[in-house]
């Protein structure tokens, strides 16, 4: 399979891309040299990433490789990048996966650096070798197939094969807990793919066959990933899709012990740094959709409501229908929908008021953008409504030419190349993995009505003159209460993956927020939610605090982004120090520790009444407010609590 057939997403490879890999590769060799220019970084990021996101053939890839791999040494210079590092623990060579990997991460807004253990050393990790030198890491991935598993199989011997299944289990949580544990990192263990393909349409069904065998260790896989275990990665799904001839080859197996084709880790690479990308918070979150020949056929203003190929009347028109269900499909992940198209605003609407197989009605949509502007313009006026970053979108259309220009202007878009033929939309969207996401909370799934109403808010504002009167008139609501239960795993998920408005940036796993939980004595652990007339935000803030007798000392503050200006840290902040004083605490400390991604909170703490404390270590600053002297901040939001 030649690499470039196994990207039908990215964009095509121009004609100049070998012109701007070599100023690109010129920028970072100066910048590694100390003789570049560090305030030309943002555009060289967005320059790489385009590099990144376009059909490379072999030798592009193995330039690219380089490039990342010189990019590593100054990752702190490259503030348009996430580092990220991860070790790779299997029982076959992974080795080939490394470099690639570093690749795949380019286009995602990441710098992945790959850390290999010895060879065949799964079980030496799970009873407790260290077996990664020492090394930091951001997360482990285990790859492991059959031969990692000690299992009697004899046919119809379904007692031997359970308990084959449990010691497999069991060995994949002992492994877990070993990065969990001993690394404080998560786990990222791949679903199984077979070395063979079954004997017989049978097997599944069979007691001790491979297959069998395989299958329920995935479901087990699968278990362990809903109950918060190991992070999934389906392996085994991406082969599936492949197809075992071009998934495996048994030569290079028994010569190198490779557990797929060596020609396939960009693709490989490319699936586990969408993984990544989702525990960093740097997957997508927003869809941005064209009109015309997009979501139906046709166009509207020339064609009208009639003429449009939309539903039942022709397999081109099931299509485009079966693309709109596709699309609320992400909507019920929370991904929030916003419309860009080249229309007259009336008539673009026309459709969803009128025609009856749209299954895409106005109400579905957050931002609806229907005029004659550029429609990178466009996006940018969409990303600054809804309050997110570009790199949170996803944009959609048939237009060759549009896509492009969205390329070129907003490089931190996503833009798959999806074609003009609307019955492979949904899978190719999907092959790019620009949704990727970890197991699905509640607060996920209300994401795109949440971002909804922030559109409706900004609307509202721009209708009353005054802010003070603007928050007045949301009439928000916070509830504060402790950690529990039932909340834990979404409040690791928040310590884990927020960046920018965060404090401190440590991270604290599912065991750890637990630990803060029951330990009442020693340690204020409170999550935040915030409501208001147009509906609620969810959790939108963790906040942990250390007690000592005199002294309350803030741990971790972090709050979501789609908050900011509301008044939510003004009115956690009051309650906190009222809190510290009524239990005789005098002091109250706080820590900012600076990052590439969170300098918008550096000015946090003098913002709300503090001042300098004692020496830090490092770049780190304290800071300090004393109870007595803390006069309430200004907030318009009620507070209640359990």
């Amino acid at each position: 399979m030649h690499d470039r057939t196994q990207f039908p997403w990215r964009a095509p490879l121009s004609a100049d891309w070998t012109s701007r890999w070599k100023a690109a590769d010129t920028q970072i060799r100066a910048l590694a040299a100390g003789e570049g220019d560090p305030q030309a970084t943002a555009a060289l990021c967005d320059a790489v990433r385009r590099l990144a996101n376009e059909r490379l053939g072999q030798s592009e890839q193995l330039k690219l490789e380089g490039l990342a791999r010189r990019m590593l040494p100054i990752a702190k210079q490259l503030k348009g990048f996430r580092h990220f590092r991860i070790g790779l623990l299997g029982n076959r060579t992974l080795s080939f996966l490394i470099n690639a990997l570093r690749a795949a991460g380019l286009g995602r807004g990441l710098l992945i650096d790959a850390v290999e253990a010895p060879y065949d050393s799964a079980a030496s990790f799970a009873f407790g070798a260290e077996i990664f030198g020492g090394a930091k890491l951001d997360a482990v991935a285990i790859v492991l197939d059959e031969g990692a598993f000690l299992r009697e199989s004899t046919l119809l011997d379904r007692a031997g094969e359970d308990a084959a299944i449990a010691e497999g289990a069991q060995f994949l949580r002992r492994l877990a807990a070993a990065a969990r544990d001993r690394m404080g990192v998560p786990a990222i263990v791949s679903s199984l793919t077979p070395g063979m393909p079954p004997v017989s349409s049978a097997d599944g069904a069979t007691p001790g066959t491979l297959a069998r065998f395989l299958s329920r260790m995935n479901a087990e896989i699968t278990i362990g990933g809903e109950a918060g275990d190991w992070i999934i990665w389906d392996l085994a799904g991406l082969a599936a899709q492949i197809g075992h001839d071009n998934w495996f080859d048994p030569v290079r197996f028994h010569q190198a012990k490779t557990p797929f084709k060596i020609e396939l880790c960009p693709l490989v690479a490319d699936h586990l740094s969408r993984i990544v990308a989702a525990m960093t918070g740097l997957a997508a979150r927003a869809l941005v959709l064209d009109l015309d020949n997009t979501i139906w056929g046709g166009v509207i203003g020339d064609d009208g409501l009639a003429g449009l190929r939309l539903g039942q009347n022709s397999a081109e028109g099931e299509a485009y229908v079966a693309f709109q269900r596709f699309i609320l499909g992400l909507r019920d992940r929370g991904i929030v929908l916003a419309v860009c198209s080249k229309n007259t605003d009336e008539i673009a609407r026309e459709p969803f008021r009128s025609h009856p197989e749209m299954l895409l009605k106005e109400n579905h949509i957050a931002v609806f953008q229907a005029n004659w502007e550029d429609k990178a313009s466009n996006i940018k006026a969409i990303a600054e409504v809804l309050n997110l970053g570009l790199a949170s979108f996803v944009f959609v259309d048939d237009n060759p030419a549009e896509r492009e220009r969205v390329r070129q202007e907003l490089p931190q878009v996503a833009v798959p190349e999806v074609g003009n033929d609307p019955a492979y939309y949904p899978a190719l969207i999907c092959g790019a993995g620009v949704f990727e996401h970890l197991v699905l909370n509640n607060d996920d799934l209300g994401r795109a009505e949440s971002y909804q109403s922030n559109a409706q808010r900004a609307e509202l504002q721009t209708k009353v003159g005054n802010y003070d009167e603007y928050l007045q008139s949301l009439k928000m609501t916070m509830e504060v209460s402790r950690f529990d239960d039932i909340n834990r795993a979404r409040i690791s998920q928040l310590i884990n993956k927020s960046n920018q408005f965060n404090l401190t940036s440590r991270r604290y796993n599912e065991e750890d927020v637990q630990r803060f939980e029951e330990n009442r004595d020693e340690i204020l652990c409170w999550q935040a939610r915030l409501s208001d007339m147009f509906g609620g935000h969810g959790m939108i803030a963790v906040v942990i605090v250390r007690k000592q007798p005199d002294t309350w000392i803030i741990d971790t503050w972090l709050q979501s982004c789609r908050v900011l200006a509301r008044g939510v840290e003004e009115t956690l902040m009051n309650r906190l120090i009222e809190t510290a004083k009524n239990a005789g605490a005098k002091r109250v400390l706080g820590e900012y520790i600076p990052t590439a991604r969170n300098g918008m909170v550096a000015g946090f703490y003098p913002r709300l009444g503090f001042v300098p404390g004692g020496p830090a270590g490092g770049d780190a600053k304290t800071y300090v407010c004393h109870t007595a002297e803390f006069q309430p901040l200004k907030s318009f939001i009620a507070v209640t609590a359990e």
